[in-house]
């Protein structure tokens, strides 16, 4: 039996790919890496969500050893054989009625090549839509009948053209009802062809969400919903990517704002019973709406019935943002949230109305207000698959100088000469050298036929939604800590049905690939190497940004020691800023830092000018401004400050600030 210590004496940080089946891969991973570093932080997109909240789940468990003894065998469950002889893997998969017949027709070449996969996928097709190719095949039916019954060669023509007729009817028979599919019932669930729920008539227990859910449980050890609270009280930190479609937007749950609405309807379609029972009881608290803005926010919720807050993210159920984070697009079914559009001039309207009413009545409650208004328009927003954006969000839990590593795992097929080994621990990589890793993966592909344009297309999509991500895996500080665990076509990604053959082949090249990170970190110098490389790249793109900062402050003519920052004679900038004031107090604070800074710069540049830049680790990091929503920040409760003020929670995008719609 592996021990898992109560009280690692080390703690580490974890990060895994999406890749659908490839979670397999995770579990032992996982357990390889908790044998040695108690887990803080924990996240992943996609498939890589299931298995960061199933390792959130199992080190939260009182019983740290029952947790990850449960996520040890959790790949042996997985392969277990349900009564009809299918795995639980492929079983967890399951269609409503309504999708099925396409469903049918999209999963049968899985896991074949070649002519039979095109065989599989027309018998699929066939299969699935049986109904359709029999009514596209009555006219060649007919005309084959009149033909056996004719005679001469005016019979032959006629059989001939029947079978044509018969098998092009069939064929476009199967169009008409793979488009009816495509257009009217993969919209209606969700976009998808799973809702992750039970199918009508299954069966079967186990479909993804109710089985994640149980699973859960398990590795927590506990009875009741798990939530993000108890994952916090555990001292553990769950984050995982989803991607708002509707505002081409990754987003990292859980967040902190109260803009969303969920209809309770439409989750019991996508969620246990006892999930969606949770959220309806744990709403966002709300101040007494006695200030503008807490009525305004009252009015909102009144305004939204039948739909009802999102939870914060103490409150909301781990599977929930699992779930919004593995809805692979076209597989599984999307999950829909609503939200008001402020920028639309009619929401705009109904601002301003609901100021001009509780002008004309100061003492009326918001429900009275949500009876006597016409409210906005609350508009779905479809939340699809984490890894859109982002499959490996290793920028999770960076910081300048960690204090503790974050290990990532990432998936990807063999290189271009390295052959699969039946020594499972040599079907993953790490860089053993600074230098090494520092090259992007290439993308081959023929230049003719079909196939050409297919592999084409694909690297632009590929292109497009990782390039993030691609350029953050070479870097140093990041490149030393990511284990690559190589696959072929055959295994993990959208191979439902992968035998138990398979699947113990990753599981076990996954264990290898962790042990790999525990040699360099545990028993190797590479803690002490990761951290030196993150203060040379830190400070390196520190020296860069310092002198850009000194370069347009002290550009003639630029206005900025205007602003701020404290001239020559020692007088203090006190002319009137256009926008964002700041009271006395802070302005003299801003100023003598500003200062502080400048002067910083200038010491900064003293020979060696290149003190810090020169050989420092490549390529080059760049220090950026990118949007708060991609940093993991928490709007936390703050003391008064020292006017007095009460601190203000910052609006989301879409809230009216002060009675005022956005421009």
């Amino acid at each position: 039996m592996t021990d898992y210590p109560s009280r690692p004496e080390r703690d580490c940080d974890i990060l895994m790919k999406g890749g659908i089946t490839s979670g397999v891969i995770y579990p032992r991973a996982v357990c390889e890496l908790a044998t040695q570093y108690g887990l803080r932080s924990v996240g992943g997109s996609s498939a890589g969500a299931i298995a960061a909240a199933a390792a959130a789940a199992a080190e939260s468990n009182p019983s740290r050893q029952d947790g990850f003894e449960r996520l040890e065998r959790l790949p042996a469950d997985i392969t277990a054989k349900l009564p009809d002889g299918t795995a639980v893997l492929g079983g967890l998969f399951q269609p409503q009625r309504s999708t099925r017949p396409l469903y049918k027709a999209f999963t049968a070449g899985l896991g074949r090549s070649g002519p039979r996969r095109v065989v599989a996928i027309v018998w699929g097709a066939l299969i699935g839509f049986f109904w359709w190719a029999l009514a596209g095949a009555i006219p060649g039916a007919v005309l084959l009948v009149l033909g056996i019954i004719g005679e001469g060669l005016a019979r032959w023509a006629a059989v001939i053209a029947a079978v044509v007729l018969l098998m092009t009817g069939a064929v476009a028979g199967i169009a008409c009802g793979v488009l009816r599919s495509v257009s009217a019932r993969l919209p209606a669930n969700g976009f998808g062809l799973c809702s992750g729920m039970p199918g009508t008539g299954s069966g079967s227990p186990a479909a993804l969400t109710p089985w994640l859910h149980s699973v859960l449980l398990e590795l927590a050890g506990r009875e009741s919903v798990l939530t993000f609270a108890n994952l916090d009280a555990a001292d553990v930190k769950l984050r995982m990517m989803t991607t708002n479609l509707t505002r081409r937007q990754p987003m990292r749950m859980p967040w902190f704002g109260r803009e969303y609405f969920f209809c309770p309807d439409e989750f019991r379609a996508l969620f246990p019973a006892d999930v969606v029972d949770w959220m309806e009881n744990h709403a966002p608290p709300l101040p007494e709406p006695t200030s503008a803005r807490a009525w305004r926010s009252h009015l909102l919720r009144e305004q939204a019935k039948p739909r009802l807050p999102f939870p914060s993210p103490p409150d909301l159920p781990v599977v929930v943002a699992t779930r919004m984070s593995l809805s692979f697009p076209v597989l599984i079914a999307a999950v829909p949230l609503y939200a008001v559009d402020f920028t639309l001039q009619q929401n705009q309207d109904a601002v301003t109305a609901a100021a001009e009413w509780r002008r004309e009545h100061p003492n009326a409650s918001p429900a009275e207000a949500a009876a006597a208004l016409k409210g906005p328009e609350f508009e779905v927003n479809w939340f699809s698959d984490g890894g859109i954006a982002s499959n490996l969000p290793v920028h999770f839990f960076d910081t300048p100088l960690p204090t503790r590593p974050t290990f990532a795992i990432d998936l990807a097929p063999f290189p271009d000469g390295v052959d699969k080994d039946d020594d499972e621990s040599k079907n993953s990589g790490l860089p053993g050298a600074n230098q090494a890793g520092r090259h992007r993966r290439w993308s081959r592909w023929n230049r003719t036929g079909l196939g050409a344009m297919l592999a084409f297309g694909r690297s632009i999509v590929d292109t497009a939604r990782s390039w993030v991500d691609q350029s953050q895996l070479i870097m140093p500080g990041y490149r030393d800590r990511i284990v690559t665990i190589y696959h072929d076509k055959a295994e993990g990604g959208m191979n439902l049905n992968m035998d138990e053959q398979t699947v113990d082949r990753l599981v076990e090249r996954g264990q290898g690939g962790a042990a790999k990170l525990v040699d360099s970190f545990v028993y190797g110098d590479g803690w002490l190497n990761h951290r030196w490389i993150r203060f040379r790249t830190a400070t390196a793109g520190l020296d860069r940004w310092l002198a850009g900062f000194r370069s347009g402050y002290e550009t003639p003519g630029s206005g900025y020691p205007d602003l701020a920052g404290v001239d020559a004679a020692g007088n203090q900038a006190d002319g009137p800023v256009p926008s964002y004031p700041m009271t006395d107090g802070r302005r003299v604070a801003v100023n003598l830092r500003t200062a502080a800074l400048v002067k910083l710069t200038k010491q900064w540049s003293d020979p060696p000018t290149d003190a810090f830049t020169h050989k420092s680790p490549r390529p080059s990091p760049a220090l950026r401004l990118v949007p708060s929503d991609i940093l993991d920040r928490a709007r936390r409760p703050a003391a008064p400050d020292a006017d007095g003020e009460e601190p203000i929670e910052p609006p989301s995008d879409s809230e009216p600030v002060d009675g005022t719609p956005p421009n």
